[in-house]
């Protein structure tokens, strides 16, 4: 038999049982594909991580992230909350930690971690950058997009836009906060928009939106081809929706900053705050945060 140490942490939340839960798995050494993904689907959180050496020693570690159906190739809550995690057990980190930056290799590419730390010197934030530059895709009708999450044409402001920062989102606007708070899934539309409008090697997932007049933009994210019914707190989404609103943004040069509530309508608040830096009118990085709070450890026995 061997055994696995494990820490759940609740990220994009200050409270315990708010924002995302997390598994980690600190030293995944011996365990196959197959048994990350298992391990990943007995647990049931949206995403579970596996540490690894790095390949190159002057990184972290190789971090491998796994939903309860696949493996992704990058995702924002899973590296803020294994940073988080390394930086406060540091002799779990099987490779370099640089004071308080990180480099984790994933298949969507190198992820850099910045910790911030309070004047006690706890942990109050965790940053990540986006693996790869945005990219917007292509769009889907809002006629086809509507139906996924059970709205009216009338409901969503235009086309929903599909973007990336290495991982692709469908990003749907609607009209005001109570289309926010009324929306559900509908898996046949899903699928169909999967079908027609959908993109290679990764289920459809769709984050929905809208920006209140404070500035705060409310979210909800849905992806139950990957079975996740709901998400409260996407990182990735939210990273892919700043890039797209920083791109529509006037200035050519500057950082932009958004703030974004999710799953409130679940009972697990959530605030991601983001950072778009723009470029020559180009948006050349964005950054995503937050906050951890620790919940469980434990140890798996196989």
């Amino acid at each position: 038999m061997a055994q696995y140490e494990f820490a759940t942490l609740d990220v994009f939340a200050y409270e315990r049982f708010g924002g995302n839960p997390l598994a980690v798995f600190p030293n995944a050494r011996g365990l196959t594909d197959e048994q990350m993904q298992k391990i990943a689907r007995e647990i049931n959180y949206s995403e579970t991580t596996f540490v690894l050496p790095p390949r190159n020693r002057h990184n972290t570690a190789e971090v491998r992230i796994f939903t309860p159906q696949n493996e992704l190739p990058f995702a924002g809550h899973p590296n803020v909350g294994t940073a988080w995690l390394l930086a406060e057990n540091p002799g779990w980190a099987p490779g370099l930690i640089a004071g308080d930056k990180m480099i984790f290799e994933e298949r969507a590419g190198l992820v850099e971690a910045t910790v911030v730390r309070a004047k006690a010197g706890e942990l109050s934030s965790c940053a990540i950058l986006a693996p790869q530059k945005f990219h917007q895709l292509h769009t889907i009708p809002r006629s086809v997009a509507a139906p996924c999450v059970s709205l009216s044409e009338e409901k969503v402001v235009a086309d929903a836009v599909v973007a990336s920062v290495g991982l692709p989102f469908a990003l749907t606007q609607v009209v005001n906060l109570e289309a926010i708070k009324s929306v559900k899934p509908n898996i046949a539309a899903f699928e169909y928009c999967n079908e027609h409008h959908g993109y290679p090697n990764e289920p459809l997932c769709m984050m929905v939106y809208y920006q209140s007049d404070s500035g705060v933009i409310h979210a909800r994210m849905f992806s139950p081809l990957a079975g996740i019914y709901e998400d409260p707190a996407t990182g990735s989404a939210s990273a892919a929706l700043a890039g797209l609103l920083a791109s529509g943004d006037k200035r050519t040069d500057a950082r932009i900053k958004y703030e974004v509530s999710q799953g409130v309508e679940m009972g697990r608040p959530s605030e991601i705050f983001l950072q778009a830096q723009k470029v020559a009118g180009e948006v050349a990085s964005i950054s995503i945060a937050g906050h951890c709070v620790p919940v469980i450890t434990g140890t798996l026995t196989l």
